[in-house]
């Protein structure tokens, strides 16, 4: 069986770039620059396309089954969950089902159309090397099959019976390959055990074996969980609605959801590129909750919210079979609710399209060069703002033969070629950045301080271009990367001509692309491919740096690209920004809470049924690499994916990654350093001995009020959320001890 999709790629839409050849000397450099488009845009999605091949066994359970005479069962199972597993894969609605099991019989039908013997003007006559192609290929191999037949006479009122049990254990291994590297994409085993008991009643003749029923219980079975794996791995689940908690995700029970189940909850976060070859590699997961299954539906099912971190319309959800992880309480309760517009794309990623399977353009065709693209969409038909557009920069680089210092060259001079009348370079190298990376000698070289070089890291580290964009308030982001640096050398000796010549020829390949400063999505993007060739000859020697030359030529294409961009009408180039949303944030020591101690009647300390969780105050919040303040604390945010780091003095930073929406509050658990772990064992390792009621001795009243001097230097709070009744009598010595 074999499983294949094609990727869904979004089609970028830009002004035409001209195809230009400068004219040299034979003795010196000529240089030949092409600007490739992609097709125009399209709105209608893909669905993953699925093409379906026969189930086999390996050789050796084939030829075992045949030493213990299943072999025909076996091959019943196998034929039977063909014929099934078409049926359940189509009944997802997520795939596109092309033909590879009946091959042979839609080739015949394409052979006949060619014999001659069939009209081939006829519309639907059918049509030789027009089959889809088979981007993934998935196969089903039964690795182990096993046939138990248990009989025995049992004795009832009519006398004695004769019972049959037949037992039909199978394992087998779904693979799912991209047809075109090879590579593996997912391995996932199957295992079933179906039976089936007849009983033959005194005085009654029987044909035929009634437990051949189990033979199509096993074919059923092993198709459903085959087509609900592939649904898993090239289709997720996906969150449809989010309510005050209740997730309503498009699976049903018919796909395998029953009630109880937990799931993990994601969503699309950065793009993974391969750094060695390019390649895009689809889109990191990112987890923002758990969920429990509360009901199957025939259509949909529903999940109660047990922890969430920015669960939202769209979010992936992954079935976890080993149940929630250790520090999960599996009695929490999420309240949340979606803010995305029904109807409207929560996330960067295709639905149709598989999580995480490689991002690939589809084959193009180059149109020509002096013809704009056309669109029927009134929003890109928007007239030019009349104001100009802020752009940001950054510059990537992708081969190694090319020097680092070259990438600013390259940055300063894509800036100053994209710079127009409707265009606002702003670049985090002059905004940003400290002036002495800038200024490596002379007036602005700075100190030997490595303070301002560290913050300069942190915020490449911890910031993503978009965010970055949005604090440089920014429209548009412009990426400029150089791809590909290629060197032919060729030499020509021809004494019958006299001709002797030595060809050095470059080839550079740069890209370019214009993302929505708010969405992240793509606007524009096109490909530069420069050469340049020198020659010399016993009479010329040239010498000259290729890689400046071709840098040269790649920004003057992609300027004049951009600034025909934002001067196309047809363009939309600036979303609406989404207001900000207030995320609140509060810290928590990890594990650790002391118990109440109240005074009695007879003015004693008495240690009580309550404890209470230590709150850390002053935590510094980072979003993106910019210290927001300190939590607790609500803060504004962009609706969206952000990293957010919290630090402490005496605490271990930790990182986590946030989908801000309206009203989300996060508590974040902390733990001390180690110093600050043996500080606190030193002092508080006593309350582990005490008792519920019971009267506390001098000694431990010193111990705690040494733990309380602890907390008030650390500036830490009782937390007394989770403490179920307040009023209980007497006064508490922590709120003596601490005012």
């Amino acid at each position: 069986m074999n499983i294949m999709t094609r990727s869904v790629w979004r089609r970028a839409r830009f002004a035409p770039l001209a195809l230009a050849i400068v004219g040299m000397s034979v003795t010196t450099a000529t240089a030949l620059v092409t600007a490739t488009q992609s097709p125009p845009p399209t709105t209608t999605p893909e669905k993953p396309r699925l093409a379906i091949r026969a189930i086999a066994a390996t050789p050796a359970v084939t030829a075992q089954a045949k030493v213990d005479g299943t072999d025909n069962a076996l091959m019943q199972i196998e034929q039977g969950a063909d014929v099934q597993l078409l049926s359940a894969i189509e009944a997802t609605r997520r795939f596109e089902i092309v033909a590879r099991a009946d091959l042979p019989s839609i080739i015949k039908e394409q052979d006949l159309t060619q014999s001659g013997n069939v009209n081939i003007l006829d519309p639907q006559a059918a049509r030789a090397f027009q089959l889809a192609g088979a981007r993934y290929v998935a196969t089903l191999t039964i690795s182990n099959y096993q046939e138990v037949v248990e009989r025995t006479d049992l004795l009832n009122q009519f006398g004695t019976s004769k019972a049959e049990r037949r037992t039909i254990n199978l394992q087998a291994v779904l693979k799912i390959f991209d047809s075109t590297t090879g590579s593996l994409f997912r391995s996932t085993p199957v295992t079933l055990s179906e039976s089936a008991v007849n009983e033959i009643m005194p005085g009654v003749e029987q044909k035929g074996v009634k437990t051949n029923v189990v033979l199509g219980a096993v074919a059923k079975k092993l198709a459903s969980d085959v087509a609900n794996a592939i649904a898993d791995s090239l289709a997720p689940a996906r969150v449809i609605g989010y309510t005050l908690g209740q997730i309503t995700f498009n699976r049903s029970a018919e796909s395998g959801v029953s009630t109880g189940q937990i799931y993990e909850v994601f969503v699309p976060g950065s793009a993974m590129i391969d750094p060695d070859t390019g390649e895009q590699l689809g889109a990191e997961e990112v987890h923002v909750g758990w969920a429990r299954v509360t009901d199957a539906g025939a259509r949909f099912s529903t999940a109660q919210a047990i922890e969430d971190r920015g669960i939202d319309r769209g979010a992936m959800l992954r079935l976890r079979t080993q149940g929630l992880p250790a520090g999960v309480d599996p009695n929490a309760k999420a309240t949340g609710s979606s803010v995305s517009t029904p109807g409207a794309a929560s996330t960067s990623v295709s639905p149709s399209a598989p999580a995480n399977a490689p991002i690939t353009s589809a084959p193009t065709t180059n149109p020509p060069a002096t013809t704009a693209p056309t669109t029927s969409d009134p929003a890109a038909i928007a007239p030019a703002a009349s104001t100009p557009i802020r752009m940001a920069i950054f510059v990537k680089q992708r081969p190694v033969s090319v020097a680092p210092e070259k990438v600013s060259v390259f940055e300063d001079l894509v800036s100053a070629d994209s710079t127009g009348p409707g265009v606002q370079i702003i670049r985090r190298e002059d905004l940003v950045n400290a002036v002495n990376r800038i200024a490596p000698a002379g007036p602005n070289a700075g100190t030997d301080l490595l303070g301002s070089e560290a913050v300069d890291r942190i915020l490449s580290n911890q910031t993503s271009a978009v965010q970055l964009a949005a604090q440089m308030k920014a429209d548009v982001i412009l990426t400029a990367s150089i791809t590909a640096l290629q060197r032919f050398k060729r030499r020509l000796d021809d004494p019958s001509t006299g001709t002797h010549t030595d060809v050095d020829q470059w080839t550079l390949v740069t890209t370019y692309g214009l993302i929505d400063g708010v969405t992240g999505a793509s606007l524009a993007a096109g490909t530069v491919q420069s050469d340049y060739a020198k020659r010399d000859t016993p009479e010329l020697k040239v010498e000259v740096d290729a890689v400046d030359v071709l840098l040269r030529d790649a920004a003057t294409r992609i300027g004049a690209a951009v600034r025909a961009t934002v001067a196309d009408t047809r363009t939309r180039l600036v979303a609406t920004p989404a207001a900000d949303v207030m995320v609140k944030f509060s810290a928590v020591l990890a594990d650790l809470s002391i118990p109440d101690v109240r005074t009695n009647e007879a003015g004693e300390y008495v240690v009580g049924a309550n404890n209470y969780n230590l709150q850390p105050m002053n935590v510094m919040v980072k979003v993106d690499g910019v210290a927001m303040g300190a939590a607790p604390g609500a803060f504004p945010l962009r609706p969206g994916l952000h990293r957010a780091r919290f630090e402490r003095p005496g605490l271990e930073p930790m990182e986590m990654m946030v989908n801000a929406r309206e009203g989300l509050e996060i508590s974040v658990p902390l733990q001390f350093t180690p110093e600050g772990r043996a500080n606190w064992q030193r002092d508080a390792v006593f309350f582990n001995d005490l008792k519920n009621g019971a009267v506390m001795r001098d000694a431990e009243l010193i111990k705690v009020r040494a733990v309380a001097d602890f907390l008030r230097q650390s500036n830490i709070r009782l937390d007394t959320t989770n403490v179920q009744n307040l009023n209980l009598g007497g006064q508490s010595i922590w709120w003596q001890l601490l005012q």
